[in-house]
């Protein structure tokens, strides 16, 4: 309990301080930020803005769609519903997976399988991590030699090691551990009975390599128009860099930004700064790391207001818990 508290403490110094300090250190350009989004296209931010709604609904068919690799057979409209639930947690609650533990908990009153639900959505946060490391990655093969911060050269590398160990213990075949049964009573054994449970429904994705592919390359086109979206904000303050280039760049901004905070606030935002301030200046790259910040809390008030207005409806008592 002490060392969850110390976390969500931890987690609000390093989002808020670094907001902070990046708030400090632009403080004399304050006018000229506010200056450029008042002489920005406001045409071309909307038409960023919209970008995002097949953003939206691409993150939603993906959820949808691992959820059959469960046997659920989720809607559309739901998948929706639950993508925005998810997008409202992961800014209103202090942990980087807030978002998922609340998606997970409304699917599993939704489709009455609380063991399928959670594993969809380990899968669905699993596949989205492999693609925009793969991704960064792929930058850092290009434009490595230019970034001085040697930190970001192998935390990187070491994510993606990280991640790709962890689909593949998950996907392995013959592993001892779905044959395993814990014995004997008590919360330790409890706990151990659940994750045996959330690794057996996890592991069931490797019976269905289409569905995995499916996910990847979904979450390739969620990398895709999301850089397009940056790039239309870019051009709407002013800014002009070449598209290739952010395709090897904002990858790396949310690579890092995967580091602890509150859904990357902060760190996100200082990412931003570090590396486009070499393309469009360090004020046009503090506007677009607020244009997509508030890009963000827009979303998540349309899922808390959309929470509120349709709350979501059970099945009644899961058999399956």
């Amino acid at each position: 309990m002490v060392k969850n508290k110390l976390s969500v403490i931890l987690r609000f110094i390093v989002s808020f301080g670094l907001l902070f300090l990046l708030a400090w250190i632009m403080r004399k350009d304050a006018k000229e930020v506010i200056g450029i989004f008042k002489n920005s296209d406001k045409t071309l931010l909307l038409f960023a803005v919209l970008v995002n709604i097949p953003l939206s609904v691409s993150v939603a068919y993906r959820l949808k769609l691992l959820m059959s690799g469960q046997k659920i057979l989720l809607s559309m409209k739901d998948a929706i519903y639950l993508t925005f639930i998810g997008y409202f947690f992961n800014n209103f609650l202090p942990t980087a997976i807030g978002g998922d533990i609340a998606k997970a908990y409304y699917a599993s009153k939704k489709t009455n399988n609380k063991v399928a639900s959670y594993a969809a959505v380990v899968a669905d946060r699993l596949l989205g991590l492999i693609a925009t490391l793969l991704v960064a990655l792929t930058g850092l093969l290009f434009i490595g030699k230019s970034i001085d911060n040697k930190f970001i050269l192998w935390v990187v590398p070491f994510a993606f090691i990280l991640v790709a160990l962890a689909i593949f213990f998950l996907l392995r075949k013959n592993n001892r551990l779905s044959e395993v049964s814990p014995a004997g009573k008590g919360l330790f054994n409890k706990i151990k009975e659940k994750l045996l449970k959330l690794y057996r429904a996890v592991n069931l994705y490797r019976n269905s390599p289409v569905i995995l592919v499916k996910g990847i390359a979904l979450s390739l086109l969620l990398q895709v128009l999301s850089i397009i979206s940056i790039y239309l904000f870019i051009l709407c303050v002013g800014g002009n860099m070449p598209l290739f280039r952010l395709f090897l760049i904002i990858p790396l901004v949310w690579a890092v930004s995967m580091l602890p905070s509150i859904n990357g606030l902060g760190v996100r935002e200082g990412s931003f700064i570090y590396f486009l301030k070499g393309y469009i200046g360090p004020e046009k790259a503090f506007a677009i790391s607020l244009l997509w910040l508030g890009l963000i809390m827009i979303y998540s008030l349309i899922g808390g207001i959309y929470q509120l207005i349709y709350p979501v409806k059970t099945k009644g008592e899961n058999i399956n818990d």
